[in-house]
């Protein structure tokens, strides 16, 4: 009787190195889905942070237009500035500061009372690097 030296099936070998590429695949999907929420997330702070400013400018928009100009032609707001509150209206995040700039600008020839406003916000995104975005924006005086 003859003995068959190979058996159908795998060996130990392979089955540890069938494995460690399972492992790696497995590791590799969520490393990427992990990544791919916090930049969803962070994507979603610069969106909160956009429209924040986007009124912040309206505002001061609105201010420049009635001719409402203040002393300060500078200031930044540094605390309780709320990117996203939750159901029971607590800050989930908040930015650092959100900041205006009025410069009147002196042109020659021209008669129309205008003033450049700058403005900008900083938010710490889910990483804790800061964030910048800013606004420039003419406006006349009516």
């Amino acid at each position: 009787m003859k003995i068959k030296s190979y058996l159908n099936g795998f060996t130990l070998f392979e089955l540890i190195v069938g494995l460690f590429f399972s492992t790696l695949a497995a590791l590799a999907i969520i490393i990427g889905s992990v990544h791919a929420k916090k930049v969803v997330n962070d994507i979603r702070l610069k969106q909160y942070a956009f429209e924040l400013l986007r009124n912040h400018t309206e505002l001061w928009k609105g201010k420049i237009a009635a001719g409402d100009i203040p002393y300060a032609l500078s200031e930044c707001e540094k605390k309780d500035i709320c990117l996203v509150e939750n159901e029971e209206d607590e800050c989930l995040f908040e930015a650092n500061e959100l900041c205006y700039e009025l410069h009147h600008p002196d042109i020659a020839g021209s008669n129309a009372n205008r003033w450049e406003l700058i403005t900008n916000i900083k938010w710490n995104n889910i990483n804790q690097v800061e964030k910048e975005l800013s606004f420039y924006v003419i406006q006349m005086v009516f």
